[in-house]
């Protein structure tokens, strides 16, 4: 999708992005907030007005007190975890949903990464960036972002910005294998692209520009550092020829490969030490599957760029869907496994119910969310969560209790309980009693008239029951 400029925004974007403006201007950041996201529902990959919202939403939390900011993180978990779910089916409802959790709570990183995800899913790539660069301000230490952004990057053909990235990773931590690789290239991409590789004679003429010179010299250094770590990888494999039954140098081949992006030897290695252990050694089977899904994970990213780069191939799409599913069955049962060795971690029922909700096991996940609602951090999220299982279940009944309750727990009409609201309206309907959903409906109408299809359901004649 082209990013959308101020110029080529459609009437009805223009003018809602105009009264966010105006709103921002007279110090009314509620009604600004309100604007803006109508405006990129109708424009997502604008982020010029994306700026001016995040700006608009920062402007109204400024106010509140520190507690107040606590409970609001807090209360946004349900709003991103459905965002996430969302994402496979319909990512553009998804980044407006994340935009709902951050209008509550700007600064909230899982809301920032979900949005990011959503973006790249809409093949909104611009916006993807733009949120992962205020994401990397307010989390500087978030490495595996890091990549992402100089990832995006790369696929916008931003090679001098990627460059900056890996440079700074690289500072960090100067044996990260994957950021000396995506030095290298982006390098040499920058070089292909803007170094004058097409115009010049000869070598010399491209040399000549200084700036090349320097990052030639940086390409350089990237491959003594992968010539390194070849280096440690013969040594360990002398020592292991020399005590072929000593573990430790299996196990140190196995994390070097994993370092140089060798995925499947790295696998290999440890999955055999892992064998004769007779399967005994917890850590190391969470390192193999950490292993597993770094590989899924670089497959996906590579997936989402050739489909970034073809958006109408089918067989693309299908690819990453199937390899989003091997993931997810991936830390399916790695969280299945940290459940079974700390049942009473509340925390980790909730993340295996999340799991077993995305994957279709509903019943699976009425079990973990039944166990979730006694941690006071996930109780509204576990019982909306309830809610939908039931309603997916056949037991609107149910639903509506596990709804209600939640509700019960928020005392504003923010947009977690705005959406808990509008399902038990919607559970209200599915069992006939339309009196009592629209008058749910109508809770939502007086504050955001217009929520999803609330206008609609409150204006048209419901049948009595």
């Amino acid at each position: 999708m082209a990013e959308i400029t101020v110029e080529n925004l459609d009437r009805r974007a223009k003018e809602l992005y105009n009264k966010g403006l105006a709103a921002l201007e007279r110090n009314n950041a509620d009604y600004a907030v309100e604007m803006f996201m109508q405006c990129l529902v109708f424009a997502p990959n604008f982020t010029h007005g994306r700026k001016f919202l995040r700006a608009a939403q920062m402007k109204r939390v400024e106010s509140l007190g520190s507690f107040k900011k606590m409970m609001i993180s807090a209360k946004v978990a349900p709003t991103v975890t459905k965002a996430k779910m969302t994402i496979s089916k319909a990512p553009a409802e998804a980044m407006n949903i994340a935009e709902q959790a951050l209008s509550d709570d700007p600064k909230n990183g899982q809301a920032l990464l979900t949005l990011a995800e959503a973006a790249e899913a809409a093949q909104c790539i611009e916006t993807a960036a733009q949120t992962l660069e205020t994401y990397a301000k307010l989390n500087p230490r978030d490495t595996k972002s890091a990549h992402w952004l100089a990832r995006v990057y790369t696929v916008m053909e931003k090679h001098d910005l990627a460059r900056e990235v890996y440079e700074q990773l690289l500072q960090n931590n100067p044996s990260d294998f994957e950021a000396q690789k995506g030095l290298k290239d982006a390098t040499a991409h920058g070089a292909m692209q803007g170094g004058g590789w097409e115009g010049a004679k000869s070598y010399r003429d491209v040399i000549a520009n200084k700036e090349e010179a320097v990052a030639l010299e940086q390409q350089s250094r990237v491959i003594r550092s992968e010539d390194h770590v070849d280096n440690l990888i013969r040594e360990v494999q002398a020592k292991a020829t020399q005590e072929p039954n000593n573990p430790v140098h299996q196990r140190e081949l196995g994390k070097l490969y994993a370092q140089k992006g060798d995925y499947e030897t790295a696998i290999q290695f440890l999955e055999k030490i892992f064998a004769s252990e007779s399967g005994n050694d917890p850590t190391l089977e969470k390192e193999i599957n950490e292993i597993k899904a770094k590989r899924l994970q670089a497959e996906i990213v590579e997936k989402k760029a050739a489909l970034a780069a073809h958006p109408s191939d089918i067989a693309l799409e299908q690819d990453l869907a199937a390899l989003d599913t091997k993931l997810s069955q991936l830390q399916l049962r790695d969280m299945a496994r940290l459940v079974d060795k700390y049942p009473n971690d509340l925390m980790y029922r909730y993340d295996l119910g999340v799991l077993y909700l995305k994957t279709g096991n509903i019943q699976g996940a009425v079990e973990q969310f039944q166990r979730s609602v006694g941690q006071p951090q996930r109780r509204v999220a576990s019982l909306n969560f309830l809610g939908q299982c039931f309603c997916q279940l056949g037991l609107p009944d149910l639903a509506i209790d596990q709804f209600s309750r939640a509700i019960e727990e928020l005392p504003t009409m923010d947009g977690i309980k705005k959406d808990i609201t509008y399902n038990l309206a919607s559970a209200y309907e599915e069992i006939g009693e339309n009196d009592k959903a629209v008058s749910e409906y109508k809770k939502i109408a007086a504050v955001d008239f217009t929520y999803k299809d609330v206008r609609e359901k409150i204006t048209r004649k419901l049948p009595s029951k």
